[in-house]
This record gives structure tokens, C-alpha cells and sequence, in this order.
């Protein structure tokens, strides 16, 4: 089966490796499949995740269920990470989109930002 690309996940490598990997468990928590991707260079030292989910009908009818439970975990842990007084430097990214800004969206920018076809 083929995967479904939601977005590109970019996070800056100024976060520890602790609020990295929170943010994996929640898109893991939520069905969303991250694959580390190695074939492009943001910035100096930043990661790129590509989340995704297995394709065929039940997915696509499902896509935006999906997208908004990526919107959910990716909010959550920026509450999480504001909680602590940390900053989330980051952006969103998908190929038919302009990017979006992790530190200055709001909850609903993102949810909506997620939800675009």
C-alpha cells in the first residue's frame, strides 16, 4: 500500500532531543506515521519529518480526520513546550502550500492550514 503525504514537519535543532521526541510520540499516539527525511537541508541543523498516513480508500475518505488530529497533537505539544517557557521554532510544509510558522500561528491557523486540500 501506498502512504499519503499530510505535511513536512520542520523543527529547529535548537530544541533538545527531548521536546523533539514528544512531539513524535504525540503524532504516533495519533496514527500518523513520521519518516526522518535526509534528502533536503533547511537550515543548518534543523529535522525534517514527513508525516503520512497508509493509503487506500479508507485513508483518503479519512484525510482530513487525519489532518486535524495532526493539528491536535502539534498544538498540544506547543502548549506543552510554552508551558515550560520554550519557544516552538518550527514550520509546516506540503508542496501546494505556502509554509506556515509554528512559533506565530495560532491554534486555529494550523488547524485550518492542515485541513486545505
Amino acid at each position: 500500500m501506498s502512504e499519503l503525504s499530510l505535511c513536512s514537519i520542520v523543527i529547529s535543532s535548537q530544541l533538545t532531543p527531548d521536546e523533539i521526541e514528544s512531539l513524535e510520540t504525540l503524532l504516533l499516539m495519533s496514527s500518523i506515521k513520521l519518516q526522518r527525511s535526509s534528502s533536503r537541508v533547511v537550515g543548518a541543523d534543523d529535522i525534517v519529518f514527513v508525516a503520512t498516513v497508509v493509503g487506500g480508500i479508507a485513508a483518503t475518505a479519512n484525510l482530513i480526520d487525519y489532518s486535524i488530529k495532526v493539528a491536535k497533537a502539534i498544538n498540544k505539544w506547543r502548549g506543552e513546550l510554552r508551558e515550560k517557557r520554550i519557544e516552538p521554532k518550527g514550520k509546516l510544509e506540503h508542496p501546494d502550500r505556502i509554509s506556515i510558522d509554528l512559533s506565530t500561528a495560532t491554534d486555529e491557523e494550523i488547524k485550518e492550514w492542515l485541513s486545505q486540500k
